[in-house]
């Protein structure tokens, strides 16, 4: 019998140990491998790499490759963990420490190859659903079907020197001694956990100054900078960590007191959480967190889709705009408003024609009050000796300060407008001034032509066709449309949004997975446990109550901890989240509710099954 024989061998007597470890570990190559057949896509070949598309894409890839990095790394701790006794009966027939890590290590890589081959496979067959798939979220004209030779050869690459790397590491903490201790016991009591109560209160109160801090004073957190958001974020994980230990320690200490603990199975359920106390309660941490990560990551990147269009209204408030530079060619101007109208002639349109003065120096613009009334189409009134103050740019609050202008020193403010006028950025801001005032200032005078299409959301396309037409030249004219502003700012979302779903459908995947191979670690030793509480009376119904008990603790309180922390973000930045935000954390929480519920049917089942089997 050769050695690749045993390997074959042992691989075929448990398979199913394999089988989990198999599947998993192919299911996140195939998610980056079809992320891959993305940033591969030839319609992508002209983003700038070096542009925040570019930079995010890159970066993703990365993220991506790294989680699955961690994911197979514990995958095949979690693996291992359950091959020790077969590896000490190696280790007991005479099997050498080199020879049992040359068994491991082939094991692993044989398995890799396989996960490698099936998830390419697999994932040029869901390609072509895929793309119609990512065509439609990232709205782009032509994306089809190619042949993702890069990506085949990137993600065989790089997940072929991630199984051998990972497989020569593992198999350096096999533990000898425990291999066999664990063979002759064949049992591990875990040790209990220990009160930590001073802990927690401090990285609680950490977390909230922390918090508080961020809230209040921006300068500290800027100075600070990256040092300040890993404290929070360690702050944050031991604060969750301890919440979760010493939250689950009283838990048991109460319950054991209640009067409850006496009824049915109740005393069992208490006794095997005590007896797996620690490593359920890691569980529980490691399943918050990942939940935690979906929740957060799914709620804002869905709302980000409701903000598009209100943030582009804000940033550049008319369908298109266009300003002549005073020192202009007159042909040209003339030239470029034919062309517009020409284009805009088959569309519903409002045409305005304003002008204002311009402080080129201190960026100040002055506008007459009628043009100021035609462009809000309102009716404001103002005194000789008065002035309203208006934004210039989104989100920047306007001059207000007068007193060494030269034309309005001596007026009064009679209301601040907070949104800008024109285009956010051209000028600092402006003031409205009564139209004999704004005669009398002598200050170049800018043109401004403006368009507003009815339903503009709609014409992207015709947008895109008169932006490539008439770029703005600094000096000549200065045009913009909220329209293309709009488009630019949905396929960055877009894109965003794919990103994020990719990594969210790993993160989940992930959740329930590490719950799967606990579960199996654990299995056999459960299974004579129970072999043995079954012999003392304990029927088939009441050994079903147990399971459905303790696995509705590990699916569900991690999901409630998790939407509690999401509920948790939103009230303390409820001044900076918008409605559209709360409906979609709700609606999804919903939805990843009802795959937690069907995900726990099934993992009851096929658990409750095996284990009495």
């Amino acid at each position: 019998m050769s050695f690749n024989h045993i390997v074959f061998q042992n691989i075929l007597r448990d398979k199913w140990t394999y089988v989990s470890y198999f599947l998993s570990s192919m299911f996140s190559i195939i998610i980056f491998f079809l992320f891959s057949v993305i940033v591969f896509h030839p319609s992508l070949k002209s983003l700038d790499p070096d542009s925040t598309l570019g930079i995010t894409l890159m970066l993703a890839s990365m993220l991506v490759y790294l989680f699955s990095f961690i994911y197979i790394t514990y995958s095949i701790m979690a693996f291992l963990r359950k091959k020790t006794k077969t590896l000490g009966i190696f280790m007991i027939t005479g099997a050498s420490m080199k020879q049992i890590r040359k068994l491991i290590f082939r094991e692993n890589l044989f398995i890799g190859i396989l996960a490698i081959m099936a998830a390419i496979v697999l994932g040029l067959v869901i390609t072509p659903l895929f793309l119609m798939g990512a065509k439609v979220v990232l709205k782009a004209e032509t994306f089809g079907m190619y042949l993702p030779l890069q990506a085949i050869g990137l993600t065989i690459g790089l997940f072929l020197i991630l199984f051998i790397v990972i497989s020569k590491v593992v198999t350096k903490f096999i533990n000898k001694e425990a291999s066999i201790q664990l063979l002759k016991s064949d049992t591990v009591i875990e040790k209990s956990i220990q009160p930590h109560y001073i802990l927690l209160a401090v990285s609680s109160v950490m977390t909230v100054m922390l918090a508080y801090i961020l809230k209040i004073d921006h300068a500290v957190v800027e100075s600070l900078g990256v040092i300040y958001y890993f404290l929070f974020f360690a702050s944050i994980l031991c604060t969750i960590y301890f919440v979760i230990t010493q939250g689950f320690r009283l838990f048991l200490i109460m319950f054991e007191k209640s009067p409850a603990y006496l009824r049915k199975t109740n005393m069992l359920l208490a006794s095997n959480l005590n007896a797996k106390m620690k490593s359920h309660a890691n569980m529980l941490f490691l399943i918050t967190i990942l939940l935690s990560g979906v929740f957060l990551c799914t709620s804002i990147l869905f709302s980000s889709y409701y903000n598009v269009k209100k943030d582009s209204e804000e940033n550049y408030p008319y369908s298109f705009q266009y300003i002549a530079d005073p020192k202009v060619n007159a042909d040209m101007v003339k030239k470029d408003l034919d062309y517009l109208e020409t284009k805009l002639a088959t569309v519903e349109a409002n045409k305005y024609f304003i002008e204002f003065k311009s402080n080129e120096d201190q960026r100040l613009g002055y506008m007459a009050l009628s043009d100021y009334n035609l462009l809000l189409q309102q009716d404001n009134d103002l005194r000789k000796d008065e002035f309203i103050a208006v934004a210039g740019s989104r989100g920047v609050l306007p001059i207000t300060q007068n007193a060494s202008d030269k034309y309005i020193k001596s007026f009064k403010l009679a209301n601040i407008n907070e949104q800008n006028l024109l285009s956010t950025g051209f000028q600092n801001s402006y003031f409205i001034v009564p139209d004999d005032i704004y005669q009398a200032i002598d200050y170049p005078v800018y043109k401004t032509y403006i368009y507003e299409l009815d339903n503009w959301s709609a014409h992207t396309a015709l947008a895109n066709t008169i932006t490539e037409d008439i770029p703005s030249l600094p000096g000549q004219r200065y045009f913009t449309s909220k329209i293309d502003l709009y488009n630019t700012e949905m396929f960055i979302k877009s894109v965003m949004f794919f990103i994020g779903s990719m990594l969210s459908l790993i993160f989940l995947s992930a959740a329930m997975s590490i719950l799967y191979f606990y579960l199996q670690t654990t299995l056999m030793q459960e299974k004579n446990k129970y072999i043995g509480i079954r012999k003392l009376g304990l029927s088939k119904k009441e050994l079903a109550t147990i399971i459905a008990k303790e696995l509705a603790i590990l699916i569900f309180v991690p999901f409630t901890l998790a939407i509690t922390l999401l509920l948790t973000t939103l009230i303390a930045m409820r001044a900076m989240v918008s409605t559209a935000f709360l409906q979609v954390s709700i609606a999804s929480s919903c939805c990843f509710f009802v795959l937690f519920l069907i995900s726990y049917f099934f993992i009851r089942k096929s658990y409750f099954k095996r284990l009495v089997n």
